[in-house]
């Protein structure tokens, strides 16, 4: 009787690890893969609603910060961003989808006690070689060594810094040649 206890006890605890493992592979279901990544965006961007939007995803530059990825993204005609969160298996699910108008989006994230700037845009004339921001007082610098018409840029900031975003009056944009061109754009956006 005890054996028979025991071998029932047994399976219900494999059957039960196993429901576990289903779950939480179903909560964390994107193989991160740039084919597939815009379809789950537009399943994530119409959660709740009866009557789905099909606008045209167009993702651009990716950058993983310990266990989150951030993608710049075109939802439409709007610039934005997606992050993700990695799981223990390596699989992804999405945690923040923002997009909105303007040409520059801009986070200031933090892993495992250190902190990140995120600073991406739009750039169609694709001149932005370098780009300077000041936080806090301190200046850093982030270098777009191909300038495209549009970039993601990260870099390690003070971990000490409380600010969640930048100050676009503190940005300045510089061409290939060290000129600064921040004059002939259009700094408005939102965050990553």
């Amino acid at each position: 009787m005890k054996a028979k206890a025991l071998k029932y006890g047994l399976a219900a605890l494999v059957l039960g690890a196993v429901v576990l493992a289903a779950a939480y592979q179903a909560s964390y279901p994107i193989k991160l893969n740039m084919s597939t990544l815009p379809g789950h965006i537009l399943d994530f961007y119409n959660r709740g609603y009866s009557t789905e939007l099909s606008p045209t995803v167009t993702l651009y530059g990716g950058v993983e910060i310990g266990n989150r990825a951030y993608y710049l993204m075109e939802l439409g005609e709007d610039l934005g961003s997606v992050t993700l969160k990695r799981g223990l298996t390596g699989r992804y699910q999405i945690e923040y989808l923002r997009y909105g108008g303007g040409n520059f989006r801009d986070g200031l994230v933090e892993s495992e006690g250190k902190k990140y700037l995120l600073l991406g845009g739009r750039d169609t004339a694709a001149r932005i070689a370098r780009i300077s921001v000041t936080i806090e007082g301190q200046t850093y610098e982030l270098e777009n060594p191909k300038p495209r018409d549009h970039f993601l840029l990260c870099t390690e900031i003070d971990a000490r810094i409380q600010d969640n975003h930048i100050d676009r009056d503190r940005l300045r944009l510089y061409d290939e040649a060290g000129e600064d061109i921040t004059e002939l754009y259009d700094l408005s956006g939102g965050g990553i």
